[in-house]
């Protein structure tokens, strides 16, 4: 059976990360995010149909064989069909909206009819299918989803049930979100405030809390705001703006040094990271289960989710590559399988995380886009090619590293990446140059088991630290050695890259021998307001623009700044 999960229409104004995935007989073929193709950051407003023609014609294959479509968000208009369904959370099947998110492919799909499922149970079924799992409590926390902001799922061979949905008014996206507008950080700088918070020392004020007791949440009482029929988005960010004016230092969202905002990052911090404990507490009292599983926007709260693999009791936390709404399309995807043919299969334990799943990059068009743009290029074969790209990062240089499919998600992974050495600090000066990004941002590692063993870091945690999702403590003494990729508290977001042959885990091998820590600074290939690289033009037009990017390595060619 071939199958498209979808998110995103072209007529909803706060529509983002619109989204496709391809499914073919259970197993995801392939994935890829609109804004890679529009060029649109977080494609707002946009359907998906640029991002489902590039699936198909990459994958060979033609519209009319589309035997089924999900939809990641429960927007069926009124009067849709109802199918009776062990599904939760209601499904709704119409062909009234095709043409509207799919208008120029409606007429040449297989099936014209989509099934619309609740939003929250499509990230649930997201990371429940992109895990080895048969049995897993999952918890998802997003902004907005739905008719909720928070929900607690168990889910057995298959079967989800909805355990606990929380109302809209307590959304810990928003609450995060309106705290990186008030510092100044912008709405979508939840990764800014993230950084920032680092820098300040927190108090004991938690702007709201859970009991796990009776899932009860509570303003702490020293607020001077209050949170009245928030159920609407734009009141309920106001309503947080208000509260955090009238009782947050500085008292005002205009002050011209961000860093007045860190001790006030602090506590949202310190806010999130122990309601994600108090929330997971609640699940694992509802079902017993050693398994969790974490998906919705808040999942990309690397510090949040360390505490909750270190302290929750979970025996196992994972996540996936694409916690934020853009990952919707594989649960969107796996239970439309389920609806109309098979019910899908766990991935195997043994198999590799599901990282890379963009269109595939042969040679030829490598070739023709270096053509294209005029460019000489030095093909070597892949020892050299390392080797090169080794010799490079050692002498303080920035690489960018263009490697075959590209990785799903917000986070870059090996395949479009920026990379340089840590024991440099002026390379990050370089990057943040190359990037647009504030100096204080710290830099996220990217390292094999024997660099995390090197710098005396926490153990990676299957599941989070193969997608970049787990903060890690450094060792003090040898931090030293990665001056440029450890933060001021002495963490790296770190990315655990498992032993390889070639590619991304046999680059940092490869560093390793040379320098003796096998690890890099990681940070995706684009420029600041631009999604991230999808094909080689890009790539090379990127190093055009960036004087500080040195060399360009798009297998098996280097391209050198001459």
């Amino acid at each position: 059976m071939i199958v498209l999960g979808l998110v995103g229409r072209p007529d909803v104004r706060l529509c983002h990360d619109a989204a496709a995935c391809l499914v073919i007989d259970g197993k995801v073929v392939g994935a890829l995010e609109q804004e890679r193709i529009s060029r649109r950051r977080h494609a707002k407003g946009e359907g998906p149909e640029g991002a489902v023609r590039a699936l198909l014609d990459a994958f060979g294959v033609h519209p009319s064989e589309i035997q089924a479509i999900g939809y990641a968000w429960a927007d069926a208009p009124e009067g849709a069909l109802a199918p009776e369904t062990g599904i939760p959370c209601g499904v709704r099947v119409t062909d009234r909206l095709t043409e509207t998110i799919l208008p120029t492919l409606a007429g040449e799909l297989g099936t014209r009819d989509i099934a619309f499922f609740d939003h929250h149970l499509c990230h649930a079924a997201q990371a429940y299918y992109l895990n080895p799992h048969p049995t897993a409590d999952v918890l998802v926390a997003d902004g907005w989803g739905g008719d909720g902001s928070t929900s607690l799922f168990h889910v057995a061979d298959g079967c989800f049930r909805l355990l606990e949905r929380y109302d809209r008014t307590w959304s810990l996206g928003m609450f995060y979100g309106a705290a990186s507008a008030y510092a100044r950080l912008g709405t979508w700088g939840a990764g800014k405030l993230m950084g920032l918070s680092s820098y300040g020392r927190t108090s004991d004020l938690r702007y709201f809390s859970f009991d796990p007791a009776d899932a009860s949440f509570r303003l702490d009482r020293r607020l001077r705001g209050s949170l009245t029929g928030g159920r609407n988005w734009d009141r309920l960010g106001r309503q947080w703006l208000d509260t955090f004016e009238a009782s947050s230092f500085p008292y005002t969202p205009d002050s011209a040094n961000v860093f007045d905002y860190a001790p006030f990052a602090a506590d949202v911090q310190a806010t999130v990271e122990q309601l994600g404990l108090d929330i997971t507490a609640r699940l694992r009292r509802l079902s017993g289960e050693d398994t969790l599983l974490l998906s919705g926007g808040v999942a990309l709260n690397a510090p949040m989710n360390r505490r909750i693999a270190l302290e929750s009791g979970y025996a196992r936390v994972c996540g996936t590559v694409a916690p934020n709404d853009g990952g919707t399309v594989f649960g969107a995807a796996m239970l439309a399988e389920a609806l109309f043919g098979k019910a899908p299969e766990v991935l195997p334990a043994d198999g590799p995380p599901p990282i890379f799943l963009g269109p595939p990059v042969g040679t030829a068009s490598i070739e023709s886009a270096l053509a294209a743009r005029g460019v000489t290029a030095q093909a070597l074969d892949p020892e050299r090619l390392r080797a090169e790209t080794v010799r490079a990062l050692a002498q303080g240089q920035v690489v960018a590293w263009f490697d075959g499919r590209n990785e799903f998600g917000p986070r870059a992974l090996g395949a479009r990446s920026l990379l340089a050495s840590p024991r440099h600090r002026t390379t990050l000066d370089k990057l943040n140059r190359v990037k647009g990004r504030e100096a204080w941002r710290p830099a996220a590692l990217s390292l094999t088991a024997d660099g995390f063993r090197r710098l005396g870091m926490e153990a990676p945690v299957a599941g989070l630290s193969d997608y970049m999702l787990c903060m890690h403590k450094v060792d003090e003494e040898r931090s030293t050695e990665a001056v440029a990729g450890v933060h001021v508290d002495r963490t790296t977001r770190g990315q655990y890259v498992a032993a390889a042959d070639d590619g991304f885990g046999a680059l940092l091998a490869a560093v390793g021998e040379d320098s003796g820590l096998a690890g890099v600074i990681n940070t995706s290939l684009n420029t600041k307001g631009d999604p991230m690289v999808l094909g080689p033009e890009q790539a090379i037009d990127l190093m055009a623009e960036c004087p500080d990017v040195d060399l360009l390595v798009l297998g098996p060619y280097l391209v050198r700044r001459s």
